[in-house]
This record gives structure tokens, sequence and C-alpha cells, in this order.
């Protein structure tokens, strides 16, 4: 009868050594945990990927081998058969290690989810095409938003995936260079027209119509609103709110709280005491899309506003401030957007007393 195969175990995850059933001049084997895989089924455990590092005579030598084993640097191996799944982590790992901010790796992710019925296809052989057919599907789509902005950044993830093949010298074709966005142009976005914002005005005892007036008199973007922290980024007693994270331009600016919203930021400041944030769910974070999801959609449906999403109310802030006759340096540095000297920006400061009579100018 054979003996039983006998595993010696470590720490959970850091390999292990065993000793092989029959007669074998190396019996012991040393195995060690390289990764972990998604179980079969939802629900199940991960499990090990384990990497055989070699067989030996005895007990203590297999230990040994284990014990001083290092993994040789991983090398990532790009060629014909590299998928969009593949190339997309690349990308992703990437992002992350530059240090790129959570919503923008966010549209990463959404970018991403568009073609992601393209995940296990090698990238080689596709072509414009392929990723054509999706692009149309979004703008055909009533149910989806095909706007310049989201269609582009989609383009420009195909755009850097072929880019990595051509790097490795895998293809010298860019296809994402054929991909039609059908006549979408930037600037797309249309703002709320006035009678959305006085209808919002009107039924301001819900939280959400609150929100969203906010967001049209300051030109916050949504990620950049619910990321405010209260004593962080809001000033009650100046009446400032200094936050923005999106481009170098917009990172801390100093928006001037308009006196049509201050009551909406005192209220949101005062809401849930123990959180952190300006709005929040209960006390706690919201993400972009959920606020998108069941906050705006459902105000939108229920006060019968126009079908816009919520950048929209950035490009009503925007358009109020310009007609308003704000002059350009006051709308670029609470929009912020660069497109003044950069001296002005680095060495001009705006005083917040002016950035509060610029804002009266707005009606």
């Amino acid at each position: 009868m054979s003996k039983k195969k006998k595993k010696y175990k470590r720490k959970n995850g850091s390999g292990s050594v065993y000793r092989l059933s029959g007669n074998r001049r190396k019996p012991w084997v040393a195995v060690k945990t390289v990764g972990w895989m998604e179980g079969e089924n939802e629900g199940d455990a991960s499990v090990q990927k384990r990497k055989i590092i070699g067989y030996f005579e005895k007990e203590d030598e297999a230990m040994l081998a284990l014990l001083t084993y290092k993994e040789k640097p991983y090398v990532t191996i790009v060629d014909e058969k590299t998928t969009v799944k593949e190339l997309y982590d690349m990308l992703y790992k990437e992002s992350e290690k530059e240090g790129l901010s959570k919503s923008s790796l966010d549209i990463l992710k959404a970018s991403y989810k568009a073609i992601e019925t393209l995940k296990g296809e090698p990238l080689f052989d596709l072509t414009s095409m392929d990723f054509q057919f999706i692009i149309d599907s979004i703008i055909e789509d009533p149910n989806q938003k095909s706007s310049f902005s989201k269609l582009n950044k989609i383009k420009s993830l195909i755009n850097k995936m072929y880019n990595i093949l051509i790097m490795h010298q895998v293809t010298q074709v860019n296809h994402a260079q054929f991909i039609s966005l059908r006549g979408k142009k930037e600037g797309d976005v249309p703002p709320f027209p006035e009678k959305d914002i006085q209808t919002l005005f009107k039924n301001d005892k819900n939280r959400i119509a609150k929100s969203s007036l906010i967001l049209a008199y300051t030109g916050l973007r949504i990620s950049e609103f619910l990321e405010l922290r209260k004593f962080l980024n809001v000033d009650l007693k100046r009446m400032l709110i200094v936050g923005g994270n999106k481009t170098e331009a917009g990172k801390d600016r100093a928006i001037a709280i308009h006196p049509y919203i201050q009551r909406y930021v005192e209220y949101f400041f005062n809401e849930f005491p123990e959180s952190e944030y300006l709005f929040s769910r209960n006390g706690e974070k919201v993400t972009p899309d959920y606020y998108r999801r069941y906050y705006h959609n459902q105000l939108v449906e229920d006060l019968k506003l126009s079908n816009l999403n919520p950048h929209s109310f950035r490009h009503t802030a925007a358009s109020k401030m310009k007609m308003a006759g704000m002059d350009d340096k006051a709308i670029t540095d609470m929009i912020g957007h660069t497109s003044i000297d950069f001296t002005d920006k680095r060495y001009v400061e705006v005083d917040e007393k002016y950035l509060h009579e610029q804002m009266r100018k707005v009606k």
C-alpha cells in the first residue's frame, strides 16, 4: 500500500512543501503561490495559482528552496494573441501607478465597459469596424447618453490599446484612427434651460433640487461636488468653496458661493453633522454613477426637466456667468478652464471680494 502524500503547510498563500507517494529519487516538492484565480462559479472562494519550484531528495532541501526562492520580475508579453481585456488591465495598472484620480480611473472603467463584449478577442484580429458597431449602437440607443465626451473617451481607450501593440511591434496600424463618432462634436453638451432652473427653485424642498442648483451656480463637475469635504473645502464664513480635481487648471480653485444658493450649501453642511462630506447618503459618500442613476434621473422624471445629465449644470453655470457680463478671468478661475496666460494663473491672485462682486452679476 503506497504511502499517503504528506503535506507541510506554511502560512496561507506563502507556498508549501510536501512528499509525493511511491519510491522516487526526489520525492519532496516545493510549491510557491504566485497568484489567485476567481472561483468557477459566482460566490466561490478564490483559488491559488501555484508554481512548482523543484523536486528534492530531502525535506530540508525543499524547504530551503522555498524560503530562498525569489520570483523573477514579471515581464508582460504582448503579441498577436493579447486580448482586449489584457491590454485594458495593462493600461489600468499603469494609470494607477501614475496616480490618476479615482474619477479618472472610473472614466477608464466606464469606457472599457462599453467595449467589454470584445474582451476575449485578440486586438490584433479586430478592425475599426468591430468598434464602429459598438459606437453606432450607443449613438442609436435612446436610453444611452452618446455625448462627444463619452464617445471620445471610448475611442481614446481603443487608441491607447493599439499604441501598445505598435510599441511592441505587433502591428503598424492604429485602427482607432478610422473610428467615426458620426458627427458628434466637442461642446455638444447643452445647458439646462432657464425654465428648468426656475422649476428647481420652485421645488427646492427637494434635496436633489438643492444640490442641482448648487451645481448650476458653481460650475462644479458632479465628481468634484461629491468629493467636497465640509471642513476642508467649504468656508461658510467667507462663503467660498475651494475644490476641483480634474485638471491642473481646475485643482483647488476658489468659487464664490452665490447668494441664491447659500442656504442650500448651509443645508447640506448641517444635514449629517457626523459626515465629512458636504453631500452624502445618510452620511456616506456617494459615487457619481449612483447620483446620476438614483438621484438625478429621478429628479428629471419627477419635475419633468430636460433629459440632460448632471454635467449640463456645469454648462449652465458657465453660460450664466458669461451672459451676466462676468469678465473672463473670473469665469476661468471659477470654472477651472485654462485660457489665460500662465503668468496670470500662477502669479495673479484673484481677491475673494472681487469674486463675490463678479458672482453677484449673475441673475
